[in-house]
């Protein structure tokens, strides 16, 4: 624990001196000494903030800049959302488009400003994203093939209202895709349909399930930091 509250203070240190974004978000600079450096792109679930998944950055290889965005839409519960979440008449959850259209907007142009600011490689840039942060995940890296290389998508879906290009036309990306078995939150079978939808053309997508709940578990970590590893350039 004090090796994550070290870890916390000094990204709050360096983010005093680091130039804006639109999206607010902490840092974790690599430590190669090459101009141009890969970076994994952090994207948090519903309610949450940029601290969650960065709690896993001590475990990610040294040659990575981290950087972990803060969705842009304050709760009254306390966190924050890439969008609202709406029920309908039967209880459903849906993900309100317009404002998840905007969160990929800033997203993207995070990304696209982080490339100049922070020295890194265009080429080489991966998202990891739970939740709600697995379904803008799964859009941007669809949406915008030439700006994401590659994606790890955590106890998501697709949201096919959010994807620019027809399914059936989108090949050969880059994807370790997982959910729990036991999700109360979302379903196992949306994830289970957006396999469906996407694994004809695209034979490199990893799909796991593990027995959890909407959660990230000590056997789901370890096998998508293997990946991150075994997919590296």
């Amino acid at each position: 624990m004090d090796v994550l509250i070290t870890l916390f203070y000094l990204l709050e240190k360096i983010n005093m001196s680091n130039p804006s974004l639109p999206l607010i978000y902490k840092i974790k600079i690599s430590n190669i000494t090459k101009e141009k450096k890969p970076c994994l792109v952090l994207l948090h679930g519903y309610g949450s903030n940029e601290d969650d998944l960065l709690s896993f950055a001590p475990n990610f290889p040294s040659k990575y800049t981290i950087i972990s965005f803060r969705a842009p839409i304050p709760l009254d519960m306390g966190g924050y959302a890439w969008s609202n979440i709406h029920f309908d008449n039967s209880g459903e959850k849906s993900t309100v488009i317009l404002e998840a259209r905007e969160s990929l907007k800033l997203i993207k142009e995070s990304i696209e400003l982080s490339i100049t600011h922070f020295n890194l490689d265009h080429n080489d840039i991966s998202l990891i994203g739970f939740s709600q942060g697995c379904i803008l995940s799964w859009a941007m890296i669809i949406n915008y093939p030439d700006l994401i290389r590659r994606a790890v998508t955590l106890s998501g879906y697709i949201v096919t209202e959010l994807i620019d290009a027809p399914l059936e036309n989108v090949s050969e990306l880059i994807i370790f895709n997982s959910h729990g078995a036991l999700d109360q939150m979302i379903p196992i079978e949306n994830a289970r349909k957006s396999i469906n939808l996407i694994k004809k053309n695209n034979p490199k997508i990893i799909y796991k399930e593990y027995n959890e709940g909407h959660g990230i578990s000590q056997d789901n970590f370890i096998d998508f930091l293997n990946w991150i590893k075994s997919t590296s350039r």
